[in-house]
């Protein structure tokens, strides 16, 4: 009996020692999962900072070097996502996209060629490494890597710093994340844009040269009226038309037919020729031009050709290469919408070659019409030239592929190849409008009637500024 009081109080500890084994497991458990959050925390912390600092050791780009967008166009956040499935159709080749077989065999002698054209350029072999990367270009001119590489030789290699630009940028509309074509990118955008703006003020500079020339210059009145079949010539040359400038000239001088071409080749020439003039006596004038004016202009080319689609939307809807323009029932809203941007102050605070050339890649690329949209835009785009001073910029047809080439890395994503083409243009018009009313022997070679007497002039010619200049592509050679 003497023992049941301590049986009873070692029975009253054992449940105190359980507890207290349970309140410590509980304090072990609660303290390691504290120090594993802090050590979470301080980990996160860490890694926030080492990335802060790899940021900073690599420059990454800020958003202005990722914009693979349209740069120049100035959409709104609706506008871009009116627009944004029209674009997204045309951009839809990615690296992730499936490759057919054919493609499949193209992008791996395409990336052969471009570990050879590598060897080549490392061994000093420059010529040979160019030809290999344009092959490799050739086979997979949407693959990020050839375009990379590319971009690269032509940046360190070439000095060319503006078409390397250009292929950095056309890989990250392909593949945004690319690191290396965004730190490329970086490194030259701010470097081609001041190239821009040097060239657009030169432009300025010869423009205001030109201006300054008075309208009683017998040779600007003659280059101007040259200038005038110039246009017309090449603007119808580009959508194929057969007539050469001589035919031309006479169709617009006598109204007399040429013989052996269709009816519709002499309409289209009287169509331009009737909305050259409308533009003169009063597009020019206009502060703002509306869809109204737009139809008017398009009623004139049209007007000779197909009357009844002349000035009218087209009712149907239409494939150009690639690119699928909007549907009818929407153009209405496009047009409206090309109408504010058009008469915003915003974009006609560009400069007046971006403005113009950005409004024709707008209008051709809504692609209103059932027919006439390059020529229709052509003439927009030389109506807000001419309201900035800048005469008419001929085309040539013979670059027609290169006109047609620039618009489609437009739909892709670029416009400033398209851009700078015009501009290009451009700076030739100018340039043969000087060289028309300069004091010198030769006569402008603008003035020259057909193909056939270009290389004898030439031959005559003792200026190798004017060589260059034809050699290069001008825009008002015939």
């Amino acid at each position: 009996m003497g023992t049941a009081p301590e049986e009873s109080k070692a029975d009253q500890i054992k449940p105190l020692r359980r507890s207290q084994r349970q309140a410590y497991l509980y304090r072990s458990v609660l303290f390691f999962i504290t120090g594993s959050l802090a050590a979470l925390s301080f980990y996160a912390l860490s890694s926030s900072k080492l990335s802060g600092k790899l940021r900073q050791l690599h420059h990454l780009p800020n958003a202005y070097y990722l914009q693979t967008r349209d740069e120049f166009a100035l959409y709104s956040v609706e506008e871009l996502n009116a627009f944004k499935k029209f674009y997204d159709k045309s951009i839809t080749d990615s690296v992730g996209d499936s490759y057919t077989e054919a493609e499949q065999t193209n992008v791996k002698e395409a990336l052969g060629a471009l570990r050879l054209a590598h060897e080549m350029y490392l061994a000093g072999k420059d010529e040979k490494a160019a030809r290999l990367f344009k092959h490799a270009l050739a086979l997979a001119p949407r693959h990020p890597e050839v375009l990379l590489r590319y971009g690269e030789f032509l940046e360190h290699n070439q000095r060319n710093i503006v078409l390397a630009d250009q292929y950095y940028f056309q890989a990250l509309t392909i593949n945004p994340t690319n690191f290396e074509a965004l730190t490329n990118r970086q490194r030259t955008a701010d470097v081609v844009q001041n190239l821009d703006e040097r060239r657009l003020q030169s432009l300025d500079s010869k423009r205001d040269a030109l201006s300054a020339i008075h309208e009683s210059n017998a040779a600007l009145r003659r280059a101007k009226k040259e200038a005038y079949f110039q246009h017309i010539y090449h603007s119808v040359g580009i959508e194929g038309n057969t007539m050469t400038l001589a035919q031309t000239r006479s169709i617009l001088e006598t109204r007399m037919t040429a013989e052996g071409k269709s009816i519709d080749e002499h309409n289209e020439i009287l169509g331009m020729d009737l909305a050259m003039k409308y533009i003169n006596a009063s597009l020019v004038q206009k502060i703002e031009i509306t869809i109204k004016d737009i139809l008017e202009l398009h009623r004139r080319v049209l007007g000779h050709v197909d009357p009844l689609q002349g000035g009218e939307f087209r009712r149907n809807q239409v494939y150009v290469g690639g690119h699928i323009p909007p549907v009818p029932g929407e153009l209405s809203l496009f047009m409206h919408r090309f109408q504010r941007w058009l008469n915003s102050e915003k974009s006609s605070s560009l400069h007046p070659v971006n403005y113009a050339a950005i409004a024709h890649y707008k209008l051709v690329h809504i692609h209103p019409f059932i027919d006439g949209n390059g020529r229709t835009s052509r003439l927009l785009m030389n109506t807000l030239l001419m309201r900035a001073g800048y005469p008419p910029v001929i085309i040539p047809k013979q670059v027609r592929s290169k006109y047609y080439h620039f618009l489609k890395l437009a739909n892709e994503g670029d416009i400033r190849p398209f851009v700078r083409f015009i501009a290009d243009c451009t700076e030739k018009t100018l340039d043969l409008y000087l060289w028309a009313t300069s004091e010198l022997p030769q006569q402008i070679p603008m003035l020259i009637q057909t193909e056939s007497e270009v290389g004898e002039r030439l031959a005559q010619m003792q200026s190798p500024y004017m060589k260059q200049l034809y050699e290069s592509g001008s825009g008002s050679h015939p």
